[in-house]
């Protein structure tokens, strides 16, 4: 009997350790189920009424942190807006597109629905890139190549709904490399890309606009990002003109700098064919030339064609953004930028670490929007800003303090939106004036 009761008792207790470990696996499966669904869900199933909320300012990782802000110049109200379920309008203006409503709008092969994106801004573009291919166009044609002519067109970019101030929303790459695949309502999309004859772009452009932005974008950039930055920069600042991009062929790689710099060496004649377009079937009253990085390169050689052929380009404002150009030639061409412009504006910093690299690779002292320990580069009549004090090496990797800081991106909303042109204490009360009021030679954000 007892050599047939040990293995019963052993056996049960068997039993009741497999039926436990049952029972932990269960739990187990339901506590992982609740933490996907929670992690999946991106806010509110519905929110049937205050579609358009106003509350107090709250901490980070808050439902206005996730969901991102919408500030347009000078306001400076306590209270900040909740756009993630607010309803659809237009967003800058004459450039936007307004989703059709209670049905999908659709774009070249993409279908984005309306309820998770926050706005549609178009952006004209030309570029000399080599594009192939025939009278349609993908993003696959255009090619960081050099091309001897213009290619003309519009691009729509999405914005989606978790837009953040400052920030391109992009997919992230994964630990293995794998780029994953962008989502509508989480990441800056191309719904729509149109390839234009120069005509068909000429008359585009000849519809009246109060204003016009022309965005010249820099170093290590693709066609799409340059598209995305142009937008991001029209939609964050409220602009209400029409968007407009020159995309030269940047390699789009960290480690391309030296052909990056060959391309911008290359690409002023494309630029000025395209101003001088602008200039005579380009009905605005306003036009704004920004030019970022090593864009200013590509700019100040156009602004010498114009020089030498005496050609008056109209350029209305003028605004360098961390401008990667050596500082002699800067001095140099200072009177041709001045007689380029009605006004410009230059921002510099002294933790521009692209600037530094730029400096140290081809043996300069100094950069045209770099700020040594004696200051920034001065030029009477250049309205020269300081935003080192924005944030600890703010330019870091991407170079783009102008576009990802709210104070600067604020001041640079006030340029574009105001109908004349307002001297930097005027726009931004809280710059300082160096070395002092009352003999200011530039203005800086204070630490």
């Amino acid at each position: 009997m007892v050599m047939l009761v040990l293995p019963i008792r052993g056996s049960n207790r068997l039993h009741r350790l497999g039926h436990a470990f049952q029972q932990l696996r269960t739990v187990l499966i339901v506590l992982f189920c609740a933490l996907a669904t929670g992690c999946a869900h991106q806010g509110p199933a519905s929110q049937q009424a205050n579609r358009h909320i106003q509350k107090a300012p709250q901490k980070h990782e808050s439902a206005f942190k996730k969901y991102g802000y919408r500030y347009g110049p000078g306001y400076y109200h306590h209270v900040r807006h909740y756009h993630a379920y607010r309803p659809w309008r237009r967003t800058t203006g004459e450039a936007s597109e307004e989703a059709p409503p209670d049905k999908r709008s659709t774009g070249a092969a993409v279908v984005v629905n309306r309820s998770v994106i926050k706005g549609l801004v178009p952006v004209y573009f030309a570029t000399n890139r080599v594009v192939t291919g025939g009278s349609g166009l993908e993003l696959t044609q255009i090619s960081y190549s050099r091309a001897a002519t213009n290619t003309f067109g519009c691009v729509t970019v999405s914005i989606p709904i978790v837009h953040k101030m400052g920030e391109v929303e992009t997919p992230k790459t994964s630990w293995f490399g794998i780029r994953k695949e962008a989502e509508d309502g989480k990441h800056f999309r191309i719904q729509k890309l149109d390839r234009l004859s120069r005509e068909e772009f000429a008359s585009a452009i000849a519809n009246p606009a109060d204003s016009l932005m022309l965005f010249v974008h820099g170093y290590n950039v693709a066609f799409s990002d340059a598209a995305f930055k142009a937008a991001q920069i029209a939609f964050d600042a409220n602009y209400k003109g029409r968007v407009m991009m020159y995309s030269w062929p940047s390699k789009g790689g960290v480690k391309d700098y030296d052909y990056d710099r060959e391309s911008a060496l290359y690409a002023p004649d494309g630029l000025f064919d395209l101003l001088q377009l602008i200039k005579t079937a380009g009905k605005v009253s306003r036009i704004i030339v920004i030019a970022h990085s090593l864009g200013s390169e590509v700019v100040l050689g156009a602004l010498q064609q114009a020089a030498l052929s005496q050609t008056a380009l109209g350029i209305t404002e003028l605004i360098f953004a961390a401008p990667d150009v050596d500082r002699d030639i800067y001095l140099q061409r200072a009177s041709q930028i001045k007689a380029a412009a009605g006004a410009v504006t230059l921002y510099a910093s002294s933790t521009d670490l692209a600037l530094l690299a730029s400096m140290e690779k081809a043996q300069s002292t100094s950069r045209m929007g770099f700020v040594t320990k004696s200051g920034p580069t001065l030029v009477p009549g250049i309205e020269t800003v300081d935003v080192s004090a924005v944030g600890s090496e703010m330019f870091a990797l991407n170079h783009s303090t102008y576009s990802t800081s709210r104070a600067v991106l604020d001041d640079i909303g006030r340029i574009i939106s105001s109908s004349t042109h307002l001297k930097p204490p005027q726009r931004t009360p809280t710059l300082r004036s160096m070395p002092d009021d009352s003999n200011t030679t530039y203005w800086m954000y204070p630490y």
